[in-house]
């Protein structure tokens, strides 16, 4: 289709110039230039039909494989199917996935344990005791950081403690940016043991 294209682009400049020339040019011409234009007049028809019979062709050939193409569609539905199905048999290593990742946070929250508590006391005392000293809650008292509070309100968890220390939520106001990833961590280990003691 380029070759054509280059052709045509090459054979139309020609033409204007060849056709431009006029009458009186012509008559001004030697015969054997003539004959010469002449002859280049004919190559040039004869070049314009075969580019204008490709394009032709082209086009017929090209619109054959889209009928090609519905029938491959239709028939590519099939396998679309299978597809699907092998993603509904890929959802038990999911769901596998999943409880390996509760395994890895039930793994985690040891870890999590052992952090500096005497850190995790300065930061509390620094950032919290304002509204939360003795593990109480002076905003909500409900609310409060003991451990009946905190598994009542599904808040038990060191990842769960740090998102709500991170992120803030109602009246308490977001640390993140103010305080670091390490000394959240800390005050989040510091509030668990501290409601497993009892405050």
């Amino acid at each position: 289709m380029k070759k054509i294209l280059s052709i045509v682009f090459l054979v139309v400049p020609l033409l204007f110039f060849t056709y431009g020339c006029g009458e009186e040019t012509q008559a001004k011409v030697p015969p054997a230039v003539q004959n010469v234009v002449e002859k280049t007049k004919t190559a040039i028809e004869k070049v314009e039909t075969a580019a204008v019979e490709a394009v032709e062709d082209v086009v017929h050939k090209e619109e054959e494989p889209v009928a090609e193409s519905t029938e491959v569609t239709t028939e590519e539905e099939e396998p679309v199917a299978e597809s699907t199905e092998v993603t509904t048999e890929e959802e038990k290593p999911v769901a596998e996935s999943t409880e390996v990742t509760i395994e890895e946070e039930l793994a985690v929250e040891p870890v999590a344990m052992a952090v500096d508590l005497k850190k995790g006391a300065m930061v509390f005392k620094q950032n919290c005791a304002a509204c939360h000293a003795g593990g109480r809650n002076v905003v909500n008292a409900m609310k409060t950081l003991k451990k009946e509070a905190l598994v009542k309100y599904d808040m038990y968890d060191t990842g769960k403690i740090t998102y709500q220390i991170t992120n803030g939520k109602n009246a308490m106001p977001a640390f993140k940016g103010r305080l670091s990833d390490e000394q959240i961590e800390q005050l989040a280990g510091y509030v668990l043991a501290q409601a497993d003691k009892g405050w």
